[in-house]
């Protein structure tokens, strides 16, 4: 992410991951000139307003003056993947219940149930969780962190916590 602060009220803000590049500021004409400096040195697509960046749906309402960013798709798509799309949506994730907590005593005892647990995605899945978090599910914090303690010796049970 680059910065450039254009006076004490105006600031222009590049972000640059591999190809996608975006570019933010209240001054449209600060935006033009800086893509006319850049389309001297790169080959460079103008693609209009932004409406998806690394996996984000970016909505505007310019009345409201409010930008809002979603990952429906991205979290469709990763519970797809790890055959999930199926499972019981609940309002808040792992609540932490006494009648429900992932405990060490639910990691494997043997080396057969060690094996069985290694075809299994759990850091893919706990990992793309994690990514949701960061950008638009602060809300599943506690869950991801409660899941990722798990990483190294995975039990059933929590790989199941998902269903």
């Amino acid at each position: 992410m680059y910065v450039k602060t254009l006076s004490d009220v105006k600031t222009i803000i590049l972000t640059l991951y591999v190809d996608d590049m975006l570019i933010a500021s209240s001054n449209m004409q600060a935006i033009r000139e800086l893509k006319e400096d850049l389309a001297k040195s790169f080959s460079m697509k103008d693609l209009g307003a932004a409406k998806h960046i690394l996996g984000m749906q970016i909505s505007r309402d310019w009345n409201a003056r409010t930008l809002i960013l979603s990952q429906k798709e991205y979290i469709e798509k990763v519970l797809k993947r790890f055959s999930m799309n199926k499972a019981k949506p609940v309002s808040t994730p792992l609540v932490v219940a006494t009648h429900f907590r992932l405990t060490k005593a639910m990691c494997p005892g043997t080396q057969e149930e060690k094996a069985e647990m290694c075809s299994i995605p759990y850091a893919s899945a706990v990992g793309s969780l994690m990514y949701a978090m960061i950008w638009t599910r602060p809300h599943i914090a506690h869950a991801v962190g409660e899941t990722s303690r798990f990483m190294e010796n995975l039990g059933k049970e929590h790989w199941q916590c998902g269903y």
